[in-house]
């Protein structure tokens, strides 16, 4: 039998142990409730019925059970512990986005790489990244230039009208990318690349051979295509899963997504911006399409990176910099010293690509 001082002692810790708890709860709910809120009050509303209807299933079933009474204060304490641990579960995607962007920020590499010949500085890119990181990339490129340096650009180039339209409906889905990138550094807080590169308009008229689209054209790439297709059963298997996926999809989800938030409030907005800057650094943290099973890589990634080290290694300037997908990087190493085995990494430095917004307004 335990003695009675025993039973005093457990209900001392459990009377403890449930303070603590409670306690911790309350905290995590206030914390948790203006986000609820600032998401949308039917949440809330949403919430409170559900918690109201499953207090009533527990109060009832321990009623049941344990041939107890009391309903109404087992039904009102069950009510307050499920609001708390509902609000919690819905604003806890949130708080998580926010801290996986700050404490395992999204980073891309600059790799300076060499043959004791030539040297190349791969900067890698993100098409919707942070201010800070397009300026910092401009700027070591017009310091680059400034030596003498040539710069090397991705961009799928146009060929003809109907390599043209194949890509857009292959490949971008009818979409403009650039309108599309462009939307989605809106919803993020971030920015588009496009708007940094264009400063440089000047230079590259005034000095053309010092700028090179080193990239695929659309006809290479439909070439490409139309030969994996022939010869690589996996390609062609997943090629026609993607297009009757296509055939099915009532639309453009990024497209709806970004409708839908811009008729919402500005707290809306910035809930958005941070899921969306949690999403895409999440993304990039498993490794980004480099490290995909998807077989669109054979063609959007493999291929590209065969072309532009060939362009690397054909290059007769001594002093290359490059702005290209930070996926491509070890693929085009590889291959450039499959050719040239002296290729190696010199260095390397490594840049946050997104963060939260600054908030500079009214302030000097």
């Amino acid at each position: 039998m335990v003695s009675q001082s025993v039973k005093v002692g457990l209900r001392q810790w459990g009377l403890r142990l449930s303070t603590i708890l409670w306690f911790l709860g309350g905290l995590a709910f206030l914390f948790s409730l203006p986000l609820v809120v600032q998401a949308s009050p039917l949440i809330l509303l949403g919430i409170l019925l559900i918690a109201l209807s499953c207090a009533a299933v527990i109060a009832s079933l321990i009623e049941r059970f344990l041939r107890t009474s009391h309903f109404r204060t087992r039904w009102l304490k069950a009510s307050v512990a499920m609001i708390f641990l509902l609000t919690i579960i819905v604003a806890s995607p949130i708080y998580y986005a926010a801290t996986i962007t700050q404490v395992s920020p999204a980073m891309v590499p600059q790799a300076t790489l060499s043959d004791g010949r030539k040297t190349i500085i791969f900067q890698g890119m993100q098409h919707v990244a942070t201010e800070v990181f397009f300026k910092s990339v401009i700027y070591d490129l017009e310091d680059e230039l400034s030596r003498g340096s040539v710069a090397y650009y991705e961009g799928v180039k146009p060929s003809n009208s109907q390599d043209d339209r194949w890509f857009d409906t292959m490949i971008t889905g009818g979409a403009d990318l650039g309108a599309s990138y462009r939307a989605l550094g809106d919803m993020c807080g971030l920015q588009f690349q496009g708007r940094y590169f264009g400063l440089l308009g000047r230079d590259v008229r005034e000095h053309p051979a010092a700028h090179v689209v080193a990239d695929v054209t659309t006809a290479q790439l439909r070439a490409e295509y139309g030969r994996l297709m022939q010869t690589d059963p996996a390609f062609a298997a997943a090629m026609k899963e993607k297009a009757d996926a296509r055939r099915a999809d009532e639309g453009d989800g990024l497209e709806k997504i970004v409708s839908f938030l811009r008729r919402g409030s500005e707290g809306q907005r910035k809930i958005a911006g941070i899921l969306c800057r949690g999403f895409m650094t999440y993304g990039m943290r498993r490794g980004g399409i480099g490290k995909s099973e998807d077989q669109m890589n054979k063609l959007i990634l493999d291929y590209r990176n065969h072309v532009l080290a060939a362009a690397l290694l054909a290059e007769p300037r001594q002093r290359i910099y490059v702005t290209y997908g930070a996926e491509h990087l070890s693929g085009v190493l590889a291959l450039m010293r499959n050719t040239n085995p002296r290729w190696r990494i010199v260095s390397v430095t490594w840049t946050r690509t997104i963060d939260s917004p600054e908030q500079l307004v009214g302030k000097l």
